[in-house]
C-alpha cells in the first residue's frame, strides 16, 4: 500500500503507541475517519501489531486503535478490556432536542466545534428522528458536554451521559443494488453504482472522483475485487458485495449496497 504524506503524523502517533506497548501500556488513538482507520490499520499490519477497533457499537464508522502490550494480544474484542483493568475510554451522550426543531448531523457537528471541541475527541453522531442524537466521545469531555451544550442550531437541548452498549441505536441503512456490467473494470462498475452512463462513469474515475477501499483511483480499467467499497464524489458510498456468474448475454451479476 502506497504511504502517503498526509498520514505522516497519524503514522507517529502509531509509533508512540507501538512503544507503550513495549512497556507494557496499551496505547489509544483519538477517533479516525474511515480513511484514516484504513491506513492506520494497514501501517500497523504490516509491523505484525496487535490491536483492535473499537467505536462505541457494532456499526461506527468512526473508531478508536487500541495497541495491545504482549499479555493482551490475545483479545479480540474490546468489551475484553475489562478483564485486563482497562477501558475503551469511550461514552456515549445523549443530545435531546425541545421537539419542535428539525436537527441534522450537521447542526450537532457544527453545535460541538463552535463549543471548542476537537473533532478527535467525537465519535459518530448518530441523529434519531431528526430531534436529538447520540454522540460517542472520549469520556473525559462527557461532563463538560452535559454541563456546557446546551443549544443545537435555534433550539435548546439537553444532555445525559448514556452507558456505552445500553442505548437502542438505529441499524445502519443500506440501499439493495442488483446489476449486470459487462466486466468488473471499474468504470463499468461505478456506472452500475450510480446509474451513470458509461462515459460519465468513466470521466468520473479519471477526474480523481472515485476511491476504492480509501485509496484514490484514476484507472477506468481498474478490477473492482468484492468484497470492496467504492465512494464516488457527489453519488456516496457503496460496498461491492460480489460481482459473479455469467448472464446468458455474457455479462456479470452485480449484487452492492448503498450507503443511506
Amino acid at each position: 500500500m502506497r504511504d502517503i504524506k498526509e498520514f505522516d503524523e497519524l503514522y507517529a502517533r502509531l509509533e508512540d503507541m507501538k512503544k507503550r506497548a513495549v512497556r507494557g501500556e496499551i496505547g489509544i488513538s483519538a477517533f479516525l475517519s474511515p480513511r484514516e482507520l484504513h491506513y492506520a490499520k494497514a501501517y500497523l499490519s504490516r509491523s505484525g501489531t496487535a490491536f483492535l477497533e473499537y467505536g462505541g457499537y457494532r456499526d461506527a464508522e468512526r473508531k478508536r486503535l487500541y495497541v495491545l502490550p504482549e499479555y493482551m494480544e490475545g483479545i479480540e474484542e474490546a468489551g475484553s478490556l475489562g478483564e485486563y483493568g482497562e477501558e475503551t475510554g469511550i461514552c456515549a451522550v445523549c443530545a435531546k432536542g425541545s421537539g419542535f426543531c428539525k436537527l441534522s448531523h450537521r447542526d450537532f457537528m457544527g453545535s460541538l466545534l463552535g463549543l471548542g471541541v476537537e473533532r478527535s475527541v467525537i465519535g459518530d453522531i448518530i441523529v434519531t428522528e431528526e430531534l436529538s442524537a447520540t454522540v460517542f466521545c472520549d469520556i473525559k469531555i462527557a461532563d463538560f458536554l452535559v454541563n456546557e451544550w446546551h443549544e443545537v442550531g435555534h433550539d435548546r437541548i439537553k444532555c445525559a451521559i448514556l452507558q456505552v452498549g445500553e442505548m437502542a441505536l438505529p441499524e445502519r441503512r443500506y440501499a439493495q443494488i442488483s446489476d449486470t456490467v459487462a466486466s468488473a473494470r471499474l468504470d463499468c462498475v461505478v456506472a452500475a453504482l450510480c446509474n451513470l452512463a458509461r462515459e460519465r462513469a468513466r470521466a468520473c474515475v479519471v477526474s480523481e472522483l472515485c476511491e476504492i477501499d480509501y485509496e484514490k483511483e484514476t484507472r477506468p480499467d481498474k478490477e473492482v475485487v468484492p468484497p470492496a467499497l467504492i465512494s464516488v464524489r457527489g453519488y456516496g458510498k457503496f460496498r461491492v458485495l460480489s460481482i459473479e456468474g455469467q448472464t446468458k448475454r455474457g455479462r456479470y451479476r452485480i449484487s452492492a449496497q448503498k450507503f443511506l
